[in-house]
């Protein structure tokens, strides 16, 4: 991109937009509002990941512990992506110039770094992986991770293309992230399932019939497992 060419007319509109809502920025709405959306920071949102799993391993609750695994593997997709693209884009904030454009460059400058919007792909990206483990809290977790993402406009961190640009970038994310940690867990079952059908079927080796034979049967009383008989013989066969 030129650094010297002009605002194209999307840059225009999307600035035309954000200068419509950010003159508020300083009331005390959007600024307690502004500041309640930080927990849709990068450090804020890992915390609330890591502390779903640790809660889902304390309470002993798989899907919970499953859904913080989810939340985390869908934020750190959502933050890598957005950072790659804030690598090779600069873009001046709202409120630190009036400068619409995006521009190629390597600026790790918070106030180049605009596109695209960190707390919206970061927040969408987990809103969405809550919503998908826990339909019945879906409207919740979605119309929270939207408010952390639209309030950025009128506090005049982003335009509102960044924050466009971030809700896809968190959808996708999370999408992605869902289907390799599904596909995954199946190659794992599927791994785990062959070797235990060998050992419970007719092909099993000599070695493990053997190990099968040498388990004595349980008594039962009353249905209940109460220990173990005396073991049967084994047929020396086996052996061969």
């Amino acid at each position: 991109m030129d650094g010297q060419r002009k605002p194209t007319a999307a840059e225009k509109a999307d600035h035309k937009i954000t200068s419509e809502v950010n003159g508020e920025r300083d009331s005390w709405p959007v600024r307690l509002i502004g500041a309640a959306s930080e927990i849709g920071d990068q450090s804020q949102m890992q915390i609330i990941c890591a502390a779903t799993v640790a809660d889902g391993i304390a309470r002993r609750d798989l899907h919970l512990t499953s859904t913080g695994f989810r939340m985390l593997a869908a934020h750190t997709l959502a933050t890598w992506a957005k950072s790659r693209i804030k690598a090779v884009i600069n873009r001046r904030r709202p409120k630190d110039g009036n400068d619409p454009r995006l521009r190629e460059g390597d600026s790790d400058s918070h106030d180049e770094n605009s596109f695209p919007s960190g707390h919206s792909a970061g927040a969408v990206a987990v809103g969405e992986a809550i919503a998908r483990a826990y339909p019945d809290h879906a409207a919740a977790a979605r119309g929270a991770a939207l408010s952390v993402s639209v309030v950025q406009v009128p506090r005049g961190t982003h335009y509102a293309g960044d924050v466009l640009a971030g809700i896809a970038i968190g959808l996708i994310a999370e999408r992605m992230s869902d289907a390799a940690i599904d596909l995954a867990v199946r190659w794992v079952k599927r791994g785990l399932a062959k070797p235990q059908c060998s050992i419970g079927g007719d092909d099993a080796t000599p070695v493990i019939s053997l190990a099968g034979a040498l388990s004595s049967p349980r008594l039962q009383q009353d249905g209940k497992d109460v220990g173990s008989s005396q073991p049967r013989f084994i047929d020396l066969s086996l052996l061969h």
